[in-house]
């Protein structure tokens, strides 16, 4: 659907000059060592197509995303405002919306769609074009953005003008697409790649691969508050379920974990079998004011998670499972963070005495009958926590004995997220 008419001359009235195209075309092509965002890239880029010339109204773009959760990353323009993001769950492809959208035939293989709004034979075949000549704009169209790995994704082009687009106007569209599909492929690479990163990773792991720092050699130190969580009663359990299941209550359990822990200010560094690593960074300058405040975080994300698996009820888990338990440990500590493994399999970890002092503080409610166990370092920086000394005790592989402390449990348990 290329415009085939010849392009308007600088003398027609409308044409877009030559300098214009070519500062659009420089733009995208030279990114300046600059990292945008996808929607600051659509939204700069209309803004300069209308500074050209173009009678842009509304565009849209849709980019396939590989979050586990997220189907799609659209980016919305208007004339006039700022572009914005909406992240499209997974299950949007099965919508109505998706199925009778321009968007699936141009994912199935259509070069563009283009609908004049203000004809009066033209065929309004998607919904979307109903709304949008009501709405006064008068020519719509979709084009493939196609890029180096071959996956289709989606742009669309609306205006308001009078008679719509011109030819001049698609041709330029259309002269740019190669380097429209460069410029957002760049950016949603990039987006990607942090996505996946801090998804398998986590988000200390990420930031500090993307800046670099992936040599086998390379560590640092860091002053932070851990937290070790274990599901009770995995063991037995998993011997009454399918596999199917056992993964759902996982998922169940690591979702009402994490979700606390990110809220708090905590990035999950490893997911063990049933077992969760966290950990919240304290900056070395950090005065105790702050390292209370980050303790009293850790402390309260704890808290919510062991009171949303006290939540669940039989209905809420699969299989004869009827309830859902963890034990929480929480220490204060240094600890070795960087690249350990093999020459050819790398990960991204956190070691030291700290970390095993806090997988035996968790491993230590069991034994004392409380959900949550806090190290004497840990309450000492959060005096208001109300914690309990449970007296002195003896943790495996620890040489001297650790004061231990039961944090209180909140009695009304919060609503359990959704299974």
């Amino acid at each position: 659907m290329r415009p085939t008419a010849q392009r308007a001359s600088p003398d027609t009235p409308g044409a877009i000059p030559s300098w214009a195209r070519g500062e659009v075309a420089a733009w995208l092509a030279d990114h300046r060592g600059t990292d945008l965002p996808g929607e600051a890239v659509v939204g700069e880029l209309c803004d300069r197509l209308v500074a050209a010339g173009v009678p842009l109204a509304r565009c849209i773009v849709a980019l396939d995303d590989v979050h586990p959760q997220v189907g799609a990353r659209g980016f919305f323009w208007r004339r006039g405002a700022r572009a914005e993001l909406e992240l499209l769950p997974l299950t949007s492809r099965l919508s109505p919306d998706y199925q009778h959208s321009p968007i699936l035939v141009i994912h199935n293989g259509a070069s563009a769609i283009r609908r004049r709004l203000t004809d009066g034979g033209v065929a309004l075949d998607f919904p979307v074009l109903h709304e949008l000549r009501a709405a006064g704009f008068t020519d719509y169209m979709a084009m493939p953005l196609i890029f180096s790995d071959g996956q289709r994704h989606f742009i669309s082009w609306t205006t308001d003008a009078p008679g719509g687009f011109t030819v001049d106007t698609l041709t330029l569209l259309y002269d740019l697409m190669p380097l429209i599909c460069l410029r957002l492929e760049i950016a949603h690479g990039r987006i990607k790649t942090r996505t996946l990163l801090e998804t398998y990773l986590g988000q200390l792991a990420a930031t500090r691969i993307l800046a670099g720092r992936v040599r086998r050699s390379e560590g640092e130190t860091l002053r932070a508050v851990l937290m070790f969580a274990d599901m009770r009663g995995f063991t037995l359990d998993s011997g009454r379920l399918t596999p199917d299941d056992l993964i759902r209550l996982l998922n169940i359990f690591y979702d009402t974990i994490a979700d606390p822990i990110l809220r708090h200010g905590g990035d999950v560094v490893k997911l063990i079998g049933d077992g969760v690593l966290t950990i919240f960074p304290v900056e070395d300058e950090a005065d105790a004011a702050t390292l209370g405040a980050i303790v009293r975080h850790a402390a309260r994300a704890a808290q919510e998670a062991e009171a949303r698996l006290r939540a669940f009820t039989a209905e809420d888990l699969p299989g004869p499972i009827e309830r859902l338990r963890g034990g929480f440990g929480l220490e204060l500590g240094s600890v070795s963070f960087g690249n350990v493994g093999s020459a050819s399999r790398l990960d991204f970890t956190v070691i030291g005495p700290s970390v095993n002092e806090v997988v035996r503080l968790e491993s230590m409610t069991k034994i004392l009958g409380v959900p949550i166990l806090a190290s004497d370092r840990f309450c000492l920086a959060a005096p208001e926590l109300r914690a309990r000394s449970l007296g002195f005790h003896a943790l495996r592989g620890v040489p001297d004995l650790r004061e231990l402390h039961s944090l209180p449990i909140l009695s009304d348990p919060v609503a359990a997220p959704g299974a």
